[in-house]
């Protein structure tokens, strides 16, 4: 099944589907229309609202190489 996860609003992208990676290509985020007819569950409506303002988290891509 393919599956969404939250709906947000993104800059550039407006409002879309946070979705897993089943989505092939179009992974992670999904424009409204192309998720309702791509079938994704459940339905864009029922997504819950993420406000998008979490904290950006910064990290080393290979925190052991030197």
């Amino acid at each position: 099944m393919r599956r969404g996860l939250f709906r947000t609003k993104l800059p550039g992208l407006g409002e879309c589907a946070r979705v897993d990676m089943s989505a092939g290509d179009a992974a992670p985020y999904l424009e409204r229309e192309m998720y309702v007819l791509l079938g994704f569950q459940p339905r864009y409506e029922q997504l819950p609202e993420d406000p998008g303002n979490h904290p950006q988290v910064t990290r080393p891509l290979w925190p052991d190489w030197r």
